[in-house]
């Protein structure tokens, strides 16, 4: 089944949770952005956990070193998941992972910057991530760069995957029949006029995928 995951990359809780109130009920996973963690700390996990507690919280928190350290805090205020990027050293990703699993937490292991995306996409497939992710970062996305495309180079790897990078509602139908277990949308959803209508439409279509996946 696929999931829809909004990607929260604000900088206050409060406008966080002002988001949440307009299109929550129709996400299935709730990113805290790596903005946001960075300039509010464990306390928005917290926040959103308690408030959406049957909702999967994923912490962007992109660990590159201390992969049994870093991920302390957000996993202690209630983080489901956690990101690591794929370009750190095997001993952080496979240790975040191992850290991740004492707290019943997933990891998603990020693909941002990788160089060759089909030889670390294997190389990390080993290591037992819960999904590995092709993102198309956003410094690049003017670029033109496209997440779909890019995540034709995972075909090889035997993981569940997520997809990011510029996703919105024109993409969107195109994203969910990707092979990605897991379609993320950030400003695709909530810089729009209505992100309500918006959210629901996206739920529209991938319930109706699911729905046809299913039969």
């Amino acid at each position: 089944m696929k999931l829809l995951q909004i990607a929260l990359d604000l900088f206050h809780t409060e406008d966080a949770l002002r988001v949440l109130e307009q299109v929550g009920e129709y996400v299935d996973i709730i990113e805290l952005g790596t903005p946001l963690i960075i300039a509010e700390g464990a306390h928005v996990v917290k926040a959103v956990k308690e408030k959406y507690p049957d909702k999967i919280v994923f912490a962007d928190i992109k660990v590159m070193d201390g992969g049994d350290q870093v991920p302390k805090s957000v996993l202690e205020a209630g983080a489901d998941m956690i990101s690591v990027l794929a370009v750190s050293q095997d001993a952080t990703i496979k240790a975040a992972i191992r850290l991740a699993k004492e707290h019943g937490a997933k990891v998603l292991v990020d693909m941002c910057s990788v160089k060759d995306i089909p030889a670390r996409g294997k190389e990390v497939e080993a290591m037992g991530p819960d999904y590995v992710c092709v993102h198309v970062g956003y410094d690049i996305q003017a670029t033109g760069v496209d997440p779909i495309e890019e995540l034709r180079k995972l075909d090889g790897v035997n993981c569940a995957k997520a997809i990011a990078g510029g996703i919105k509602l024109e993409t969107f139908a195109e994203a969910v029949k990707s092979p990605a277990q897991v379609i993320i949308s950030g400003g695709g959803i909530y810089n729009q006029p209505d992100m309500r209508e918006t959210a629901a439409k996206m739920r529209r279509i991938m319930d109706e995928y699911n729905s046809t996946a299913n039969q």
